[in-house]
């Protein structure tokens, strides 16, 4: 008995040294009363949908039941309180149900295939429909458009009965400024280039309108191809800048401008070539100080961009331009670029490429420029070449440009993809065109067949058909 005591003294004993080096669990001992702040706290069972709640009762119901069969029926079995016959029937009505689920769920799914055949088919009317307006759409647009083009050709005939040449100079001039009723530009003696129809306060003598052209129109004389803008205008201003106020005759001086036009024009392609023409009578101290004050004139145009006047940027660019001799490319090259960021800013893009095509030409490696106007070409899928070649000539530029080399593979991509696209667009419309026109004979375009022959035309031949 003592022998049991101590060893039931030396276990407590043992088991209270165990108790007392185990570590204490943080925060409250569990035999102490909760908080006062959570004592009274009332539990929120989330809120059901009274419909759910019945789809549960109702669902546990049945579970219930088939649960109550299954045992009954085993309990009765193991009882041997069931009879063979029971036994049978029980099957046979377990079979029956089945079979007759069987039915139903085919009856289930016939509707669901006759359902599904409605819907396909008036999807297929649908996009019938949809293919032949796309067909009327685009043969009304052609209709549209040589209607256009025959009007515009009619307009350049006209038009070109009322042509100046050399026979007819003279009079032309002596016509214009006797007796001015319309014109597209007019210059004054002191270079200032004015556009619209005559005024009323208008003065013969200095050929010269109050209200001068806009400033989105005029920068378009000083770039670009010299076929495009007006040649004769600007060879006429550079040299009224520099020609005395005092002529005795507006229509003398006129006329010795209109000839030195008529002889530098032969051999001028675009206008950065006839500013290096001009460079020649023109010596380097003042070339410096003309390039000194356009990039003053950048520096302004830069601080407009900054503070988000892009028409007075522009103007600062365009003025710069002006006086820049061409002798110094890169300055402007970046003019240029510049002006064809501030079109950028005001959503000009076609403008804004113009720009791009000018700063290229003067400097063909500004990666600066050769980036912007691939991004300006890739914003349509037409031009999607040009911006490959643009993206193309940065990475001969530096073949460390990992930006121009993923770009040339994603254009390569995208431009297959177009094309594609457009050889499945126009199958699909001359296809749905065949149809179109064979329908009236009871044909369609799945009645012939295209065999390729060994020269490369293609045969097309009626397939032959069985009745």
């Amino acid at each position: 008995m003592l022998l049991k005591k101590s060893k039931t003294l030396s276990l407590m004993l043992l088991c209270k040294r165990m108790i007392s080096l185990r570590p204490a669990k943080p925060g409250k001992p569990p035999i102490l009363p909760p908080a006062k702040s959570k004592r009274y706290r009332v539990v929120h069972v989330p809120w059901h949908d009274p419909e759910d709640v019945k789809e549960m009762l109702w669902r546990r119901h049945v579970y219930m039941n088939a649960l109550k069969s299954v045992r009954r029926y085993y309990r009765d079995r193991l009882s041997g309180s069931m009879l063979k016959s029971e036994d049978e029937t029980f099957l046979t009505d377990i079979e029956n149900e089945f079979r007759q689920l069987l039915l139903k769920n085919d009856e289930l799914n016939k509707l669901q295939q006759e359902k599904r055949e409605k819907e396909f088919q008036a999807e297929k009317e649908k996009l019938k429909e949809e293919l032949v307006q796309l067909v009327e759409q685009h043969l009304n647009e052609n209709e549209k458009q040589h209607a256009v083009r025959e009007k515009e050709v009619l307009e350049m005939i006209e038009n070109s009965k009322h042509f100046i040449t050399y026979e007819n100079l003279d009079e032309k001039i002596e016509e214009a400024l006797e007796s001015p009723t319309d014109f597209n530009y007019a210059l004054d003696l002191n270079g200032n280039m004015f556009k619209g129809k005559p005024l009323e306060k208008y003065n013969k003598q200095n050929l010269l309108l109050i209200k001068p052209v806009s400033e989105e129109t005029e920068p378009l004389i000083y770039s670009g191809k010299m076929e495009n803008f007006g040649e004769s205008k600007l060879d006429a201003w550079l040299k009224l800048q520099n020609k005395p106020a005092e002529h005795g005759s507006s229509v003398k001086c006129l006329k010795e401008l209109c000839n030195d036009v008529i002889d530098k024009m032969e051999n001028v392609d675009s206008v950065e070539e006839f500013f290096k023409m001009e460079e020649t009578n023109m010596d380097e101290k003042t070339k410096l100080e003309r390039q000194q004050e356009a990039i003053r004139l950048k520096i302004d145009g830069n601080a407009a961009f900054r503070d988000g006047d892009f028409a007075g940027a522009l103007r600062h660019y365009t003025d710069a331009l002006k006086i820049c001799p061409a002798s110094f490319a890169s300055t402007r090259s970046v003019l240029f670029g510049n002006r064809a960021a501030c079109y950028v800013k005001m959503e000009k893009y076609e403008e804004a490429i113009k720009e791009c095509n000018c700063s290229v030409e003067c400097d063909s490696n500004y990666v600066k420029v050769l980036r912007r106007r691939a991004s300006l070409y890739e914003m349509q899928e037409t031009t999607l070449e040009k911006a490959l070649d643009d993206y193309k000539r940065l990475y001969e530029i530096d073949p460390a440009d990992s930006e121009a080399a993923r770009s040339v593979t994603r254009l390569s991509r995208a431009i297959d993809v177009r094309n594609e696209k457009m050889k499945a667009h126009a199958f699909d419309t001359m296809k749905e065109l065949g149809n179109v026109l064979l329908q009236p004979f009871g044909l369609s375009t799945d009645d012939f067949q295209c065999t390729k022959r060994p020269d490369g035309t293609v045969n097309i031949e009626m397939k032959n058909r069985h009745r």
